[in-house]
This record gives structure tokens, C-alpha cells and sequence, in this order.
């Protein structure tokens, strides 16, 4: 953390990044756009180059906010890459915030056990109340405008 707020004030770009939020879902569109068939290779290419380079910045950042998981089913292999992640983090005592809308104690039924697992022993349940606010914002800018 030191070493990028000292480059931040001397002007000057941060070997390392403190924070990364990675949108689960997101990534995994990118897997599904190079493990599909009949995807062009150069459209193949480019996703697992970003495919990749986001699991690994979310293996190594300090601080990780895993967005979202959960949301869709998921292959074995995509679980696997997953899997991965917070199993580096958990061994390597790395902080990672996890959301979802997927109670913590029904993860199993999108993941394998042992993902479910290592995400339920190592976190803090905090629980958000209320109704949706998706679609709000654009209600109310419709409404003033």
C-alpha cells in the first residue's frame, strides 16, 4: 500500500495494484468466449489473454473484491479457475470480500462443495436487507426528464 500512494504523489504508475474487483460474471463470459465452439480464433485469443490476466491479478492483488458469484451454473472447468483463486488467497492469508445473492449456506448448489467451503470458513456474513434498487436510477432520471 505504501509503495502506491508514494507513486501516486511522486506522479508516477504503481508497479502493483493494492486493490482489484473482479465481476465474476464478467470473467466468466470471458471463459465462455474462448471454450465455445466455432469461435473465431483471434476473438478466442484475445478473451483468454484477458481471461488469464484477470485470474491473475485476482490471485496475487492484497486486497480482492470477488463480485457476484454465484450467479450462473458454472462448468467443472470454470469452477476449477475459481476454485484456484480463492484457494491461493485462503493459503496465502490474502483479505477477499465475496458478494452475491446466493445465501452463503445454498453456495454449494452453484459450486462444488469444497469451493463453498473455503468461501463460508473464512468470511464474515453480512447480511443486506431491502428491496432491489436495480433499474432505479434509470426510473428516476426518466421521470425527471
Amino acid at each position: 500500500m505504501r509503495h502506491y500512494i508514494g507513486s501516486l504523489q511522486r506522479d508516477r504508475q504503481p508497479l502493483e495494484r493494492c486493490a482489484y474487483f473482479l465481476d465474476v460474471n464478467a470473467w466468466q463470459t470471458l471463459f465462455l468466449g474462448f471454450n465455445r465452439s466455432h469461435v473465431p480464433a483471434e476473438t478466442a485469443e484475445r478473451h483468454a489473454a484477458e481471461y488469464y490476466a484477470m485470474e491473475s491479478r485476482a490471485k496475487v492483488t492484497p486486497f480482492v473484491v470477488l463480485d457476484d458469484i454465484g450467479v450462473r451454473s458454472a462448468t467443472d472447468a470454470f469452477r476449477a479457475d475459481l476454485h484456484g483463486i480463492v484457494n491461493y488467497r485462503t493459503a496465502n492469508g490474502l483479505p477477499t470480500v465475496y458478494t452475491s445473492n446466493v445465501a452463503i449456506d445454498d453456495l454449494n448448489t452453484v459450486f462444488d462443495a469444497r469451493l463453498a467451503d473455503r468461501v463460508r470458513d473464512m468470511c464474515a456474513v453480512v447480511p443486506f436487507v431491502g428491496g432491489s434498487k436495480r433499474g432505479l436510477r434509470s426510473v428516476n432520471r426518466s421521470k425527471t426528464a
